[in-house]
């Protein structure tokens, strides 16, 4: 027994040495596994799905920051002044905002057609008795003209022509004045929304654009309130009361004895309304190239600083593109919104005093064979100083338009 114990140590120690070696090879091979398994590269399938990870977390983000700039511009302000100026459950700035910026429409055609008629048939329903009378009076005063012709007693007949002439005027005179205080109010209900929009919408372009844009929206804003109040309100309009005026008692006389003083109002306020619409355009043209561009630089450098610090320069990036993108889309979601209520704000005075116009410059057309001309002048008169109220309307209309949309192009890139 003990001759065979070296024997047996030996092939104890053999199947150990071939079992190390098995464990070893084992070990060896799991580890080129491990090694192999990290080498191959991810399938499309865990790409995709990192992607739309990535995605997810984006959309997520943006709809935060949506959340936090909509809860940082308090439209409560900008709500209740629409409320004011249009009605109770007229029009609602949130709702509009969010349907926006999913992608559907506020209004659709058939909602749009449905406004202009109803407007359109209002105006013609409230103007309808006015034009009534106008055309009785006119008859009247062609009858008695041709009646005093017929009997060959001029003095009655300019009698007759001047009572019927001063019921006329006081017609007519009324009618502008109701007009052009309407026209007042929609000018005074601008300024008051636009005063409660600048703050939400100077913070929008703040964190879209930058300070220096931001600055020059709320200046631009401001000077076109100045001009509004104190040179359209307190000038123009007045001027144009007074170039009817002017007219009117014009006719009165046989003779010709005022039409040039009211050719130098009507040129003076035409005169007046271009320029404002030159100045301030070509203000914000010019503002609008060098302001932006200031803006952009500052932030693209800020931009390539943060993304070029190692580890967290991408993350850094993908997280300010995210930021802007979105503030840009609330920016012009909030612009595309206020113009639709300057519109709707603007739509019903603006398509009264273009029918009226029309109206008047019809009836003077039509009278004009039968009648007398100065009946048939102050029906003119009346249709012109309804076109000026128009140009003054359309006017304060597209500055404002204008003021917003352009700042909605000033968007940079990183």
């Amino acid at each position: 027994m003990k001759g065979h114990a070296p024997f047996r140590i030996g092939l104890a120690a053999a199947v150990l040495f071939i079992l190390i070696l098995g464990n070893i090879q084992s070990v060896s091979a799991s580890d080129q596994e491990e090694e192999i398994i990290e080498a191959v590269p991810p399938s499309e399938s865990e790409k995709t799905r990192e992607e739309i990870q990535m995605q997810e977390t984006m959309e997520d983000k943006g709809r935060e920051i949506e959340d936090s700039m909509m809860e940082d511009m308090d439209l409560n302000q900008v709500q209740e002044a629409i409320t004011e100026l249009l009605g109770e459950n007229s029009f609602d700035l949130g709702t509009a905002m969010e349907r926006l910026m999913n992608g559907e429409q506020i209004f659709t055609k058939e909602n749009f057609r449905e406004v202009i008629q109803q407007v359109l048939l209002t105006s013609f329903s409230v103007e309808k008795e006015t034009m009534v009378h106008v055309l009785l009076l006119v008859l009247l005063a062609a009858l008695f003209t041709n009646f005093s012709n017929v009997f060959e007693n001029g003095q009655i007949g300019e009698i007759s022509f001047y009572m019927i002439y001063m019921l006329l005027l006081a017609v007519l005179i009324h009618s502008f004045g109701t007009l052009s205080s309407q026209v007042h109010d929609t000018l005074t209900g601008l300024t008051t929304f636009m005063k409660a929009l600048a703050p939400a919408y100077f913070l929008a372009i703040t964190v879209s654009t930058g300070a220096g844009t931001a600055m020059m929206f709320y200046e631009m804003v401001l000077i076109l309130i100045y001009l509004v109040q104190v040179l359209l309100l307190t000038v123009i309009l007045p001027g144009i009361n007074v170039f009817v005026l002017l007219e009117l008692v014009n006719y009165l006389h046989s003779e010709d004895f005022l039409s040039k003083m009211a050719e130098l109002m009507k040129t003076l306020i035409e005169w007046t309304l271009r320029t404002c619409l030159a100045v301030v355009v070509g203000l914000q043209v010019v503002q609008n190239m060098v302001t932006p561009a200031l803006d952009s630089l500052k932030r693209t450098f800020l931009g390539k600083t943060a993304s070029a610090i190692p580890g967290i320069g991408n993350a850094v990036d993908a997280v300010t593109e995210v930021v802007l993108g979105t503030s840009v889309l609330v920016r012009n979601c909030l612009g595309v919104v206020a113009i639709i209520v300057l519109v709707i704000l603007g739509l019903s005075p603006l398509i009264k005093m273009g029918f009226t116009t029309i109206l008047y410059k019809f009836l003077a057309a039509l009278t004009q064979p039968i009648s007398d001309k100065r009946m048939v002048g102050c029906l003119s008169t009346i249709g012109e100083g309804c076109a000026l109220l128009l140009r003054v309307l359309l006017t304060v209309e597209v500055l404002f338009m204008i003021t917003i949309a352009i700042l909605a192009t000033s968007f940079f890139q990183t």
